[in-house]
């Protein structure tokens, strides 16, 4: 009989991940340049594209603690399970909650 193999590979994953980090914010000032100029709004909407694009990056880098805490704890530990959850719901809250505020000062046209 065959020996199982991964679909896909450690390094297939490590890959598509680097491709993203190095694409999507180059892909947000382009097309954040792009409704910019349409809007005649091109500083802000290159920031915010730019903004959106750090996406990219901030996937990568979660992806590496991500594999370091399972490096550690191993794959099927639940203290590996629960030190990653604290760590996602930490980052979400954070970057929800700064979301939140920005999102309210643009609202109430708040510039500081």
């Amino acid at each position: 009989m065959d020996e199982m193999r991964e679909l896909v590979t450690v390094e297939q994953a490590e890959r598509v991940i680097r491709i993203i980090a190095i694409s999507l914010p180059a892909a947000g000032i382009v097309l954040g340049a792009l409704a910019g100029a349409m809007r005649r709004r091109l500083a802000r909407s290159v920031a915010a594209g730019l903004l959106a694009g750090a996406v990219g990056p901030a996937v990568w880098a979660l992806w590496r603690v991500y594999n370091g805490v399972t490096g550690i704890y191993g794959l099927d530990s639940v203290r590996g399970l629960l030190v990653n959850l604290a760590l996602f719901v930490g980052i979400g809250l954070a970057v929800g909650i700064g979301a939140g505020v920005l999102c309210r000062r643009r609202a109430t046209g708040d510039s500081g």
